[in-house]
This record gives structure tokens, sequence and C-alpha cells, in this order.
């Protein structure tokens, strides 16, 4: 089984995230966690993924 911390995964463990926008506008990240590797994929505010894909 995957680490999750509090089973909610956060944004701070997650490196090299890519984040997209999708026809609807809302924003995702894609990265891996920063402990055990695994995939992660969060959706996100408008704020948090326009400040994120600057």
């Amino acid at each position: 089984m995957k680490c999750r911390e509090n089973n909610k995964p956060t944004m701070q463990d997650m490196t090299n995230p890519v984040v997209t926008k999708n026809e609807k506008g809302r924003y995702s990240a894609k990265g891996t966690c920063g402990k055990c590797g695994g995939n992660m994929f969060k959706f996100m505010s408008a704020v948090d993924g326009e400040a994120m894909m600057k």
C-alpha cells in the first residue's frame, strides 16, 4: 500500500507537479509522491493553479 498522510495526500509532498487546465476551466496537478514515489493527482483552485503555472 502506498503512503498517505492522514489518508489525504497534500501538495507539499508532491514532486515534479504538472499543472493543467481542462476545457471547463478546472485546474489539476499530477506528480509523484515525495515519500514513496507513487503517482498523485489533485484538483486545485483557480488561484493555486494560476500560481503554480507561472
